[in-house]
């Protein structure tokens, strides 16, 4: 195979997106300057992968390597890895895909670029590559309306990046870290959550987000599932008549003797008890 295989490409007036299967060499060492904004979906990075932006006025940390990255016009990035086949879904715009409030030589916003965690952004770039390995009816006003969208997206993932290290300074997650995070939970009800699936959710890291947690809402994250669990227990049992058997299974619970246990625990009272006082006669 040559070092570079297109797999697809699309090109309008305003939009450029281009798929290839590009061979790197184990281990891999590689500069790219491209002069415009790059927003860069690769199927598999490779553990390890890290990069280095730089400019006439900045110079980054190394900095991991995630499946996005976003490639700022006025920077060029050094990057390593381990070599092999990558597959990599690139868009660029006439216009530039980064929004007016971008700085590059802000090191914190230039951090966000090398590992772009965001699922908006994602299931677009995925769009996109989709459509240019094979292009559908009207594929050019897609590419154009979906590339759109894709800027916004990133100007929202960098603001609301920052909003966050602001918050997260005062030990506090945000409003929409903590609805996600409700919303999860409310949703996973009978299923065992990890911190790292919370703190994924809020787009944190675990430890940091256990400590955050905390401070913003007085509770453990351990104590706020089974507050969750309780609510929805109570709620089974005011508003159905199933058996205790299934409510615990629905629950997560082993089984109606460890159900009873942990609400007696909770509450002072056995469910049965408290299905029998919240019932009409």
């Amino acid at each position: 195979m040559p070092r570079a295989r297109t797999d697809g490409e699309l090109c309008t007036d305003r939009t450029r997106v281009h798929v290839y299967t590009y061979r790197y060499e184990r281990p891999s060492l590689d500069t790219r300057a491209p002069g415009k904004d790059l927003m860069v979906l690769c199927g598999n990075p490779g553990r390890g992968a890290a990069g280095v932006y730089q400019s006439a006025d900045m110079r980054s940390a190394v900095l991991p390597l995630g499946r996005m990255m976003v490639i700022p016009a006025s920077a060029a990035i050094s990057a390593t890895g381990p070599g092999g086949d990558r597959q990599l879904s690139v868009c660029s715009t006439a216009a530039g895909l980064l929004p007016p409030d971008f700085d590059p030589t802000d090191s914190r916003q230039i951090a966000l670029c090398g590992d772009v965690r965001d699922v908006r952004v994602r299931a677009t770039m995925e769009r996109l590559a989709a459509e240019a390995i094979a292009p559908g009816f009207a594929a050019d006003l897609l590419v154009d309306a979906l590339a759109a969208s894709l800027s916004i997206d990133l100007a929202r993932y960098f603001r609301r990046s920052r909003a966050v290290a602001t918050i997260a300074s005062r030990g506090r997650l945000a409003a929409w870290q903590l609805r996600r995070v409700e919303d999860l939970v409310a949703g996973a009800v009978g299923q065992r959550l990890t911190v790292a699936e919370l703190a994924a959710a809020a787009e944190v890291s675990p430890s940091h987000f256990a400590r955050s947690f905390r401070a913003s809402t007085g509770r453990t994250v351990h104590r706020f599932v089974e507050e969750a669990r309780l609510a929805r227990a109570q709620a089974m049992l005011r508003e159905t008549d199933l058996p205790l058997k299934r409510v615990a299974a629905a629950l997560g619970f082993s089984g109606p003797s460890s159900f009873t246990l942990a609400f007696r625990r909770a509450t002072g009272t056995t469910p049965a008890r408290y299905r029998a006082e919240v019932l009409p006669c």
